[in-house]
């Protein structure tokens, strides 16, 4: 697992206990990262943007988007294990007061950055076993419900989950759905808020 691009290209992250979380595969990140940088008009790049790593695990989309320019980057992690891999790889790249880390569940605090900034890109990687309910009433809808009421539009997340469940949109909360790309057994799903009713 590297880094991509940016001013830390190629280098290697660590990487948890494959059984605590599922590490996005550099090359599953590199596309993501090129749809992003089509979308903002930077390739290769990111603008200066506040973005969240939400369950961030090794913390490798973040640094990513840090790598690519990104202004900040808060990482919210809540398992003991994984946040010693996490500040390592933060370490190993010499990552500055730009990464923040919250040692706090995201469900309830990953909603903008420690100041309370509107977030412009959030990076939604949940436990698998949340991924399997996409019922308005399970936890990836409730956590967009309550995203929304600190979004700004414009927003953007890139939910990663499995195949095997379907996620559509829902324009009367404001999320709507841009693009879907699969990779295996799992697919990527670009989200942006806009204005309810909009």
């Amino acid at each position: 697992m590297r880094v991509v691009a940016g001013k830390w290209r190629s280098m290697k992250l660590f990487r948890p206990n494959e059984r605590i979380t599922r590490p996005m595969p550099d090359r599953v990140k590199e596309s993501v990262f090129s749809m992003l940088g089509s979308y903002y008009e930077t390739p290769g790049a990111l603008p200066a943007l506040h973005v969240a790593d939400v369950f961030a695990g090794s913390g490798s989309m973040g640094i990513e988007s840090l790598s690519r320019g990104a202004m900040n980057c808060t990482f919210f992690e809540s398992s003991k294990v994984t946040l010693e891999v996490l500040k390592r790889n933060l370490d190993h790249v010499r990552a500055g007061p730009e990464a923040h880390i919250v040692a706090r569940d995201a469900w309830r605090f990953a909603y903008s950055t420690p100041e309370g900034v509107p977030f412009d890109l959030v990076f939604l990687d949940p436990p698998y076993r949340d991924s399997l309910d996409s019922s308005r009433k399970g936890r990836i809808w409730m956590y967009l419900l309550k995203l929304a009421q600190h979004a700004k539009p414009g927003q953007l997340v890139v939910f990663h989950h499995p195949t095997k469940v379907g996620f559509d949109d829902s324009p009367d909360d404001g999320w709507v759905l841009l693009e879907q790309r699969r990779f295996g057994t799992s697919v990527v799903s670009f989200y942006r808020y806009e204005s309810v009713g909009a």
